[in-house]
């Protein structure tokens, strides 16, 4: 493990990452509406997203020896394995949270239609002036959100997992264990996102009870949890490709809640986001927690076997 080399890479990621991240959050906060905000900080996000490639560039000057071949063979169950794993673990995982709060679900839509209201649109009406109905809204967008998106936003995260599964981690892991690479990196990459998460509320907002810090904690988990399903993935098939396209799919398919969200109580709903219903709060992570643990000691007894 060449330590200079790790911290060059942490100081120039997090340099570029914290300082896009905080100039996009205040830009959108202070943005005359809305939909211009929002435009700012997703732009802003999609950028940072690429900067752990830049520092794995100026660093290894190369981005040699990540697997850019797909290697189709032998790899088609985890191909499968990315672009679906994460559809039960969602429906596992949101419906805990709704078990515990039944009263913030709700099959109407009107999470989205109050959300549309803040950009002053009205989502329904969007909706019957195309002939949709919101239950064929759910089914589109939820097998797009399957089948579509998680190829397309393989290109974005194909820039952190270069950084994290094709750099960082295989790095860290010359000198320490398994295990201890998986919590070091998982750490890492959830301390990447906070300047957002403080400043524009990004995963959790800004009301639940412990801001910022249970945040980070909780986040610090699931990106242990994440970074151990993404590790064994790329470990397993020897190409960057497939833990960018599970990275993909886990933006995607993670969101597919929001359809099933309460949004007549949006402050309750917002003050309990750090617990679910996405894949990453306290009660709705607990699938992907039990599916992490459990193919990270299948990784650790392979590995011991071989």
């Amino acid at each position: 493990m060449d330590k200079k080399k790790i911290i060059k890479f942490l100081i120039i990621t997090f340099l570029l990452s914290w300082t896009i991240q905080i100039i996009a959050s205040v830009l959108s906060i202070k943005a005359s509406d809305p939909i211009k905000g929002n435009t700012i900080f997703t732009i802003g996000m999609c950028v940072v997203m690429f900067t752990p490639m830049i520092g794995t560039l100026i660093v290894n000057r190369n981005l040699k020896g990540m697997g850019w071949k797909p290697r189709f063979k032998g790899n088609i169950k985890w191909i499968i394995f990315a672009v679906l794993a994460f559809v039960p673990i969602t429906v596992a995982g949101g419906t805990l949270f709704f078990a515990v709060f039944p009263d913030l679900f709700d099959m109407s839509g009107s999470y989205l239609q109050n959300t549309y209201k803040l950009y002053g649109l009205d989502f329904m009406t969007m909706l019957e002036e195309k002939g949709i109905s919101y239950n064929m809204y759910l089914v589109a967008t939820t097998l797009a959100s399957i089948f579509e998106a998680p190829f397309i936003n393989m290109f974005v995260a194909l820039g952190e997992e270069i950084g994290w599964r094709g750099f960082l981690y295989p790095e860290l892991n010359k000198n320490n264990s398994r295990v201890k690479t998986w919590l070091i990196g998982g750490t890492i990459w959830a301390a990447f996102h906070f300047p957002c998460m403080i400043i524009s509320g990004y995963e959790y907002g800004t009301t639940y009870p412990g801001f910022p810090w249970l945040g980070f904690i909780v986040f610090t988990i699931n990106c242990i949890g994440l970074g151990i399903i993404h590790e064994i993935v790329y470990d397993e098939t020897k190409s960057i490709w497939y833990a960018a396209l599970l990275h993909g799919a886990v933006n995607s398919i993670s969101k597919i809640p929001i359809g099933f969200m309460n949004g007549n109580d949006m402050d309750k709903l917002q003050k309990y986001q750090i617990l679910g219903p996405f894949t990453n709060g306290i009660i709705s992570m607990l699938p992907m927690i039990i599916v992490a643990a459990l193919m990270g000691a299948w990784a650790i007894r392979k590995n011991t076997e071989d």
